[in-house]
């Protein structure tokens, strides 16, 4: 297989993986914003909107609609950050909850792959996608 047909496969399975995320979203009556910003505030407790709109690539005013509904619901909390503009944003107990319910049968799902492929090869995917990773954004960035 040749650098070109590996790229393709690279990005189709990005692509399906997405696509599996949103179906499974879906299926737990959320969105598949919604699921993400949940997910990025389970890695990052006090993570802020821009961080969320930078690192998982969803639109700025979709996030903030997603936290203003989920403090609505009181699963959230928002502190100030930095500066004025900039809030954090926390899971309330209830979030905690939420959250868990909401998040826990998605992480048994990703276990379950990770252990469906073994040990060995959850590990070069991880080790492959983070070197990848690394020399794409070299080149992305080359000349900049």
């Amino acid at each position: 297989m040749n650098l070109r047909e590996q790229n393709e496969l690279i990005c189709t399975c990005i692509c399906r993986q997405t696509e599996l995320y949103c179906e499974w979203a879906k299926r737990c009556g959320m969105s598949y914003n919604t699921m993400m910003t949940l997910y990025a505030l389970h890695l990052e407790p006090g993570i802020t909107q821009k961080a969320i709109t930078q690192g998982w690539l969803l639109p700025k005013q979709t996030v903030n609609t997603v936290v203003k509904e989920l403090q609505r619901q009181g699963y959230v909390r928002l502190e100030a950050g930095k500066d004025q503009k900039e809030k954090r944003i926390f899971f309330t107990d209830s979030g905690l909850v939420y959250a868990q319910e909401r998040l826990g049968p998605l992480f048994e799902l990703e276990d379950r792959a990770l252990e469906a492929i073994g040990s060995q090869a959850a590990q070069a995917v991880v080790t492959g996608q983070l070197a990848f990773t690394a020399a794409f954004e070299r080149e992305v960035h080359r000349g900049t």
